[in-house]
């Protein structure tokens, strides 16, 4: 009996899990694996490599091995290669952005998946920094160059080798995707629907005789000749456009394909996304796409058809990054829109509404700007931007009740009735033969709240986007996002200073700080140890509602900017202690554990100390689950010929207990 598992695509995640259940399906079968294809997943690759490597599988590179392909081919207690197969090795790479710190960490991740890599290629022979090297430059080796640096066992002839190929591996376009990693079902294929092969059959004897050396020489030469005409006609392309690099290394392995179907091929590719309305597009001798004789505006989206949301959602990022706003995981067509004006833009999206953008010049982009904004694109453009813009500022907010506090959602503005935790009775014991007795939460101490609406209208100008100076007004949207984060902070630290300074009323009508709560602390001269024991005692001694002590450990230590240097100055010597030892301690250790959280909303009259909200309420914080935070709509109308947009906040916050902080004053 014998699997037979095939790659002849790119390899995605989904993959490593078919493979596994197939091998499960058959766990004491020989296994057979045919490569065709570019790479793909890293982390899928490795699955595949470690589920496939304790079965021992004779491995055939049929075609190419490209990328983590020829990682799986590594799993191979045999490796065989047509004499015009192709392998090749590389560095793991990823697209990405960010902070110096974030592109560090993404260096970092790679470099950890290289190495995983490394392990697999090692079967080689090479040392490791032979292999590093290899991985380097993108290594592409020929069969011969792979079998001489010990990547493949054995390099079969071309002719003879495709004989012995099953008729599932035969024609790549003509197998389903759905049916790659299963060959036991049946294919279409021009000419009929033949059924696959039995994998256990014998393949040791050829269909037909090998042809003579000379003729097996001439066929080669020819095939090579072919490669570098290929080759040479996708030169512009291949380092950009990831389709045409798909396509070329499948046509590569393919000698049925000729360098006039090959052309065709990468013509309808270039010309897939675009859309000659009003106008031609032809492509120049260096490869740009022209739109009646000049550089077009219109876009395309890498990686698939340019359609409605793929074009809004590209351009949007593109926008966002332009004005200085952080966007993650943008779109992959958004580096083809970076270049292009708001003016291109605008003609982009008249263009994809069917209409000539012919007489839109530079003394009539007014009009250009009324066009835009009357198709459905553009003002999804404008909306989609301003909301990156929006939530870009508002995360990147200093927001220090974050740490604290815990959010929810809220369906709507009506009361919400919070039982809190804690406020369940306590378990009675059950002796035997007696029945349970009932319990339930204590609804008298259920705290309601409502979230509000905060907002404000904001109008992007004609004048601007005439001027093309919408990075301006991203700008000023982006700044309304840090208003709404510093809106939400502002009424959370609010209640601190309510009644005095003794915090808002709770349910039992007491202040939250009050002696009644057991979380008022004598007053102290300043931050010490001493007085951070105290309030720990507080934390601890506290009783839930429906009995039993609660034994909260402290998480957070809360402070105004006047104690900052003092708490970090006691934090830091407790982090020595931990490191020294109980025996060299100079304050508890435990310190060290707090995590600090300074807000400049706080008076100086007092520091606190907090556990976390999963282990008692504290603060809640509550959103409208329809926006789930800040948002950008449009309005209805025209305001000073201007295009209008509202920015909303719908937020709310209430203390639903109070026995998760201590409130230490100082003197």
């Amino acid at each position: 009996m014998k699997i037979v598992l095939t790659f002849y695509d790119e390899i995605e995640d989904g993959h490593a899990e078919q493979v596994l259940a197939q091998l499960r399906s058959e766990p004491a079968a020989d296994v057979d694996v045919r490569i065709n294809s570019p790479g793909g997943s890293v982390s899928a690759g490795l699955a595949i490599f470690n589920a496939l490597k304790p079965r021992k599988p004779t491995v055939y590179i049929d075609g190419v091995a490209a990328s983590i392909a020829s990682l799986i081919a590594m799993a191979g207690a045999r490796i065989i290669a047509a004499e015009n197969a192709l392998v090749m090795i590389h560095d793991p790479w990823a697209s990405t952005q960010g902070n110096a710190a974030e592109l560090r960490r993404t260096a970092e991740i790679l470099d950890k998946h290289r190495d995983a890599m490394l392990s697999a290629y090692a079967r080689s022979g090479l040392a490791r920094k032979d292999l590093l090297t290899l991985l380097a430059a993108e290594t592409w080796m020929s069969a011969e160059e792979a079998l001489a640096l010990g990547f493949v066992d054995e390099v079969a002839e071309a002719l003879r080798y495709a004989a012995h190929a099953p008729a599932s591996f035969a024609g790549y376009y003509n197998t389903p995707k759905e049916l790659l990693m299963d060959p036991k079902k049946k294919r279409g294929a021009v000419g009929g629907d033949p059924q696959v092969p039995n994998p256990s059959a014998s393949t040791e004897t050829p269909s037909s005789p090998a042809p003579t050396p000379n003729a097996t020489e001439v066929l080669i030469a020819a095939l090579r000749d072919r490669n570098v005409t290929m080759t040479a006609m996708v030169a512009p392309y291949i380092d950009t456009n990831q389709d045409i690099r798909n396509y070329t290394l499948q046509a590569l392995a393919d000698p049925a394909i000729t360098t006039a179907a090959f052309g065709q091929q990468v013509l309808a590719l270039l010309g897939r996304d675009c859309a000659p309305i009003a106008g031609v597009v032809t492509v120049d001798g260096y490869g740009n796409t022209l739109l009646n004789g000049r550089p077009s505006s219109d876009m395309r989206v890498s990686g698939g058809h340019a359609d409605g949301g793929d074009f809004v959602q590209a351009t949007s990022d593109a926008l966002a990054i332009r004005a200085g706003i952080k966007v993650e995981k943008p779109h992959a067509g958004a580096r083809d829109v970076q270049g292009m004006s708001l003016s291109d833009i605008m003609q982009a999206c008249v263009r994809r509404s069917g209409r000539s953008v012919v007489g839109f010049g530079d003394r009539s982009r007014g009009g250009l700007v009324r066009a835009a904004l009357s198709t459905s694109d553009f003002p999804a453009i404008l909306e989609n931007s301003l909301n990156k813009a929006l939530r870009g500022g508002f995360e990147a907010e200093p927001a220090t009740f974050e740490a604290w506090t815990r959010k929810v959602l809220v369906p709507d503005f009506k009361p919400q009735s919070r039982p809190i935790l804690g406020s369940a009775p306590d378990l009675l014991k059950v002796v035997e033969g007696a029945e349970y007795t009932f319990g339930a939460l204590d609804e008298d101490k259920a705290v309601p709240y409502s979230v509000g609406k905060f907002g404000r209208l904001v109008r992007l100008t004609w004048e601007a986007m005439v001027n093309d100076d919408l990075g301006a007004f991203l700008r000023m949207t982006q700044a309304l996002g840090q208003a709404a984060a510093r809106a939400e902070g502002d009424a959370v630290y609010a209640t601190f200073a309510e009644n005095s300074g003794a915090g808002p009323t709770m349910q039992d009508t007491v202040p939250l700080f009050h002696a009644t709560h057991g979380n008022l602390a004598t007053s102290a001269s300043t931050i010490d140890a001493d007085s951070l024991g105290a309030a720990r005692v507080l934390l601890r001694r506290q009783t839930a509602l429906g009995g039993g002590v609660l034994n909260l450990t402290p998480r957070y230590l809360l402070v105004a900017p006047e104690h900052e240097q003092a708490a970090e100055t006691l934090l830091a010597a407790a982090a020595r202690s931990m490191s020294q030892g109980a025996d060299n301690a100079l304050v508890p250790a435990w310190l060290a554990k707090l995590e600090l959280v300074v807000e400049a909303r706080l008076d100086g009259g007092a520091f606190y100390v907090l556990t976390g909200a999963e282990s008692i309420d504290t603060l809640e914080r509550a959103w409208l689950e329809a926006d789930n935070g800040p948002v950008v709509s449009e309005e209805d109308g025209f305001y000073d010929d201007a295009k209008a947009f509202k920015v909303r906040h719908v937020f709310g916050g209430r203390w639903l207990d109070w026995r998760g902080a201590v409130k230490v004053p100082i003197t």
